[in-house]
């Protein structure tokens, strides 16, 4: 599902993709253009991404501007969502390249439809600056790879995520996280987030070692 929210007011609400919270000069420039074509107004979101206040004769428009510029909508709804990462090597604490790290965990996963929202998050210092115990599921960096938790959230009633895995290589992590989003997909109900599916079922069907 598109990033693209109707707001009870008349307002729409389009979420470009930026993974990482990353967009070049030009990117921005265009960005910067659609706002002040649309409501006038954009939004800094917590997923790393600027919402674009415009109206709905305008959704069309901004697709094509934003392509212009070499992005697409992003995604939304029951989906795996635009993937959260630091600043990685552009930080003097980080203790791996999360930003380019998290920007490659988009692209192979970003979009993937699933029972209910699903969010990534990746930190690289013990500074967590991606909160990612409160991701569904969470990387955060060591010096030999990342911790991995899951079946975290925020909202109303916030949930802390458990630690699944610890000091994965960077190279094994996709494979993980595969594993964990195929047993949450095979056994979520409709618009069952991963915390309720944990809660339910425990750790070990989705513990490392019973990776195949």
């Amino acid at each position: 599902m598109e990033g693209i929210i109707r707001q009870t007011n008349g307002t729409v609400i389009v979420l470009p993709a930026t993974p990482g919270g990353l967009v070049n000069a030009q990117q921005l420039t265009k960005i910067a253009q659609l706002v002040t074509e649309g409501a006038g107004l954009a939004k800094f979101t917590t997923g790393q991404r600027v919402a674009i206040f415009t109206t709905e004769d305008k959704i069309e428009s901004v697709r094509a501007g934003l392509a212009e510029v070499g992005l697409t909508v992003g995604p939304a709804g029951n989906t795996v969502r635009s993937v959260k990462a630091c600043t990685g090597d552009f930080c003097q604490w980080a203790l791996q390249d999360t930003l380019t790290h998290g920007i490659e965990l988009d692209g192979r996963f970003s979009g993937l439809p699933l029972p209910f929202a699903f969010k990534i998050g990746v930190s690289g210092c013990g500074r967590n600056c991606m909160e990612v115990q409160s991701q569904d599921l969470g990387l955060a960096a060591t010096l030999n790879g990342y911790n991995i938790y899951i079946g975290g959230k925020g909202g109303g009633k916030p949930v802390h995520g458990q630690l699944l895995a610890q000091d994965v290589p960077y190279e094994e992590v996709s494979g993980y996280i595969d594993h964990i989003i195929q047993v949450y997909k095979a056994n979520a109900g409709p618009k069952e987030r991963l915390n309720k599916v944990l809660a339910r079922m425990g750790l070990e069907p989705f513990s490392l070692t019973n990776l195949i």
